[in-house]
């Protein structure tokens, strides 16, 4: 089924806001060669800007949504490849202010005029792009968008609007992934490293 788009009186409605406050920890798998809180302005993203006019940056509340999301990408693989491993890093993001997001769950869903097809679909992401060029344009003036993962739906994971940029610290960085602590991760979904 194709993805409802943005309603023409999305502007006029009042969205279910959620706030992460201020300390908050956000996890995030990246890629070591770029910084680690790096707002994606490509068109390759579920809620990148689809003209490039902002940054994104997927983050996560627990440390499982942001392994689900990053590694976990190919259904029915149980074991990760030691290269793809060397090129990823974790950060541990603070918060330094409140940040409020628009709910793109549960009831959320339906107060936007949205269905989950919209959060969880493959590509393209023609209608998530259009659905986050909308919400970051929407009155309530939200610092992104609050959403369940497509490969752990148990996990809450969000989409920051770039204007977020100056609310976000790093807090941890760790560039050596084959440790304890990662495979302590990894273990929730029973998956490995390759030989």
């Amino acid at each position: 089924m194709t993805p409802p788009l943005p309603p023409s009186d999305l502007h006029s409605g009042h969205p279910e806001l959620i706030t992460l406050p201020d300390g908050t920890d956000l996890h995030r798998f990246y890629t070591a060669a770029y910084d680690p809180i790096y707002f994606d302005r490509s068109d390759l993203g579920r809620f990148n800007a689809p003209d490039g006019s902002y940054g994104v940056l997927y983050v996560a509340q627990e440390i499982h949504g942001a392994f689900a999301e990053t590694f976990l990408r190919s259904p029915g693989h149980s074991l990760i490849d030691p290269a793809f491993l060397h090129r990823k890093a974790y950060v541990r993001i603070r918060l330094e202010k409140d940040l409020r997001l628009i709910r793109m769950t549960g009831p959320g869903l339906a107060i936007l005029g949205a269905t989950a097809e919209v959060t969880h679909a493959g590509l393209p992401y023609d209608a998530s792009q259009a659905w986050s060029k909308a919400l970051a344009g929407h009155p309530v003036g939200a610092d992104g968008i609050a959403y369940h993962g497509r490969h752990d739906d148990s996990q809450l994971c969000f989409g920051l609007f770039e204007a977020a940029e100056s609310a976000l610290s790093e807090a941890e960085r760790r560039t050596e992934l084959d440790e304890n602590w990662f495979w302590q991760v990894a273990g929730r979904y029973k998956v490995g490293l390759a030989p």
